[in-house]
This record gives structure tokens, C-alpha cells and sequence, in this order.
């Protein structure tokens, strides 16, 4: 098994360190008036908002052996047949997901199922992955995801003339 490391945008690190001292400042005020419901808030601030994200910075990794895909991201796993995989490209897109980086690969697997990861190594990713040949999406892949955005955006469309 081979484990990658996430790549880790310097904003990212910036927005770890922000929330962790805001929390820390808060929960220090509550624990300065005093009272047990205080403390209790504090440490519920304190694990929320600055353990949970320093959980998902420390955890955040992709495993590759020679069947699986297994994403771990602090509480959160993924588990994908490597033979599920359709394609794997690259994108900045900025949807939620166990990717600490805008320089990210868009893995599509099952029918119509993705998710986005930035390995730290994206070449030696992929090589393990085995699927070097998806890297660019086949003229397929293109149109399929051509389809999902038009329609999307034809959602879009519809749902902003009903509010109108």
C-alpha cells in the first residue's frame, strides 16, 4: 500500500491558523467569567473549532494498493475500486472535498460519481492508480461532462425564472 500526502495550499494554512486562535480567544474568555457551562463551551469551541479542522490538516491522505482507493480525511473515508475508475484529470475546482489544494485531480468513478483529491505527487498518484491513460479525458468523458454542466446550468436557469 502507498500512501500520499495531501498538498497543502498556504491560505489554507493561514485559514487553520485564524480559526484556531479565534477559538482559543474564545474559549479563554468564557473560561476568564467563570461557571460550569462556560467551561463546558469553551471546551466544545475549542474541539469544534480548532481540533476538527487541525484533525482533517493532520489526516488528510489518499492510500492506493492494487485493488483500492481509500481517502481519509479526519472522520471522513471514501473507499473506491481502483477497476471503478473511469477518469482522473486535473482541475482547480473549488467544490468541497478531501483536498487541501486548488491544484487538485478529478477521479470519476461508478456511473456518475466524483470526487476531488491533491495528491502532494500527482504523477506517482496516478502511476499507482495505474490509470495513466485517463489522465485526459477521452472524447467521452468530455461529452459526458459537457452534458452535466449544461444541465446544470439549465437547472440553474429554470429554478432563477420561478423566482422571478
Amino acid at each position: 500500500m502507498h500512501v500520499f500526502r495531501s498538498k497543502i495550499d498556504r491560505w489554507m494554512l493561514v485559514c487553520l491558523a485564524i480559526s484556531i486562535i479565534a477559538c482559543l480567544l474564545g474559549a479563554s474568555v468564557m473560561l476568564k467569567v467563570g461557571g460550569g457551562v462556560n467551561h463546558v463551551l469553551a471546551a466544545i469551541i475549542v474541539v469544534a473549532g480548532a481540533g476538527f479542522p487541525l484533525w482533517i490538516f493532520m489526516s488528510t491522505q489518499y492510500m492506493v494498493d492494487d485493488t483500492d482507493l481509500e481517502i481519509i480525511s479526519g472522520p471522513f473515508s471514501w473507499h473506491i475500486p481502483i477497476q471503478s475508475i473511469t477518469s482522473v484529470q486535473e482541475t482547480h475546482n473549488a467544490a468541497t472535498s478531501p483536498a487541501l489544494s486548488f491544484d487538485r485531480l478529478e477521479i470519476m468513478y461508478d456511473e456518475n460519481r466524483s470526487i476531488y483529491v491533491s495528491p502532494l505527487d500527482k504523477a506517482a498518484f496516478i502511476q499507482k492508480l495505474g490509470r495513466e491513460k485517463l489522465v485526459v479525458a477521452t472524447a467521452k468523458n468530455r461529452r459526458k461532462t459537457a452534458d452535466r454542466i449544461s444541465k446544470s446550468a439549465a437547472k440553474k436557469n429554470d429554478a432563477s425564472r420561478r423566482n422571478l
